[in-house]
């Protein structure tokens, strides 16, 4: 069996001292690697070094972590990579050594199979019970995750793609593990990420292209009344790309081909 991770560019152990491990403290990005190359590189690597100067972590060298790529990713065929970046080794206790010196973590993964329906006639969303709180890290795809993972238990089986996050005051935010944009005529609307969510290397593609194709692009604040109310709803993440949304409490629409025609200009958008 194939290696399936790397740390600090080779086959290693984990230590329980990581900050990772022990605290969360750390960062992620998930992607697609194919033909040994990350779909999107340059907008995933900028990313990763925001979401590390955020937390104040120096990041890995982009030449590192793309060594790494080429040592793990072997084959032509398409899959999953996620770079986790910790900020190191350290004693018990939240205080940290001045000289700490971050660990990268490599994570190859096979390519998830979405079912032909989600992109021939689009996906239902539940509405998530659980609430997100407001964070200084509000944008940045740290570790600490736990509201998502308590939010993705509301639901069993595969009747629902994805589930819609909203905040403490009921704004609509973005999903588990997608972000979420509305169309109401020729104005695309996405939850604007001030205090809570993160900002997908894909949503950041969506405005741009949104942009060029003539569509009108707000980051605004709506409630989920607003969002039912809208022309159409669709989804992001690095691995779909875009999903039309078919179905949110018994609201339905009719197929659109938007999710269509951005998962072909992702495609072709400049890496």
């Amino acid at each position: 069996m194939s290696k399936q991770f790397l740390i600090n560019g080779t086959f290693q152990k984990i230590s329980p001292f990581d900050r990772a491990f022990q605290y969360g403290d750390g960062i992620f990005r998930t992607f697609v690697v194919e033909n040994k190359k990350v779909l999107h590189w340059k907008h995933h690597y900028k990313k990763i070094v925001e979401d590390c100067l955020a937390l104040k972590i120096t990041p890995p060298k982009e030449k590192d972590l793309l060594t790494d790529i080429n040592t793990l990713f072997k084959s032509k065929k398409k899959s999953v990579g996620k770079f986790i970046i910790s900020r190191g080794n350290s004693e018990r206790g939240y205080k940290f050594s001045e000289d700490i010196v971050h660990n990268r973590f490599l994570i190859k993964t096979k390519m998830p199979i979405y079912p032909k329906e989600y992109f021939n006639l689009g996906v239902n969303l539940c509405v998530c019970k659980q609430k997100l709180n407001p964070s200084i890290l509000s944008g940045v795809k740290h570790l600490n995750r736990l509201e998502n993972i308590m939010a993705r238990q509301e639901w069993k089986g595969d009747h629902y793609a994805d589930g819609i996050l909203l905040d403490q005051n009921g704004y609509v935010i973005e999903c588990i593990s997608s972000n979420i944009f509305m169309r109401i005529g020729n104005t695309i609307y996405t939850p604007k990420i001030s205090q809570v969510g993160i900002k997908g290397v894909t949503r950041e593609l969506i405005i741009k292209i949104s942009m060029k194709l003539g569509f009108k692009i707000k980051e605004t604040t709506f409630k989920l009344n607003k969002l039912l109310e809208s022309d159409e709803v669709f989804i992001t993440n690095s691995l779909f790309g875009v999903l039309q949304v078919k179905e949110i409490k018994n609201k339905l629409w009719q197929h659109q081909e938007l999710a269509s025609l951005f998962n072909q200009s992702l495609e072709n958008f400049n890496t």
